[in-house]
């Protein structure tokens, strides 16, 4: 599993889909438009405007997250803080924990806007199995990469998310001090 480069511009959920944002309208060239290669859960679409999944005015591909990657440094200070080994497993079951909670919160704020499109491309990239994405450790970046691109009104909250996700999993009350040195998968649903 490879990290990130500090310098990859191919962080925007935007510019990964669809490169570049040219000065002219939108066309079919290969430059613009979504990747030919289709898999399941990609939300890639064949002729469909990019204005369809994104309000033109909250569209900013030159914006760039300002959130820093969860993977890998986030999940290894968690685990670092809650005095877990930092392995392959511990990490999987904090990136489930962590995309479970994202995705939830993902969710309300699409359904917010009321764009059913961009719910149905959402449900299709990220609410499938964990174990079938083809990045399995970077979920949660590419979620947070999505909903960084999708709204402007977002980003605070997502802010807001990443601080107290933080706070709350290495807190005196983390959820995490329940559980011994192996964190067992499907935190999310154990009470």
């Amino acid at each position: 599993m490879a990290s990130r480069k500090p310098g990859d511009t191919g962080t925007d959920l935007y510019v990964k889909l669809y490169g570049r944002p040219q000065a002219s309208a939108p066309t079919t060239s290969p430059a613009t438009s979504p990747s030919s290669r289709s898999t399941i859960g990609d939300g890639a679409s064949g002729g469909r405007p990019v204005s369809s999944y994104w309000a033109d005015g909250d569209r900013d591909p030159t914006k760039k997250r300002d959130i820093p990657h969860f993977f890998p440094y986030f999940y290894h200070s968690v685990l670092a803080r809650n005095g877990k080994p930092v392995h392959g497993r511990n990490i999987l079951a904090l990136i489930e924990y962590i995309d479970a909670m994202l995705i939830f919160q993902g969710n309300l704020w699409i359904s917010e806007v009321e764009d059913p499109r961009t719910g149905e491309v959402f449900a299709q990239r990220f609410c499938g199995p964990l174990d079938a994405y083809e990045r399995l450790e970077h979920r949660p970046d590419d979620v947070i990469d999505f909903l960084w691109a999708f709204r402007a009104t977002v980003r605070p909250g997502l802010r807001q998310f990443v601080d107290q996700t933080y706070t709350d999993l290495t807190s005196p009350g983390s959820r995490l001090l329940r559980y011994g040195s192996a964190l067992p998968f499907d935190i999310w649903h154990q009470d």
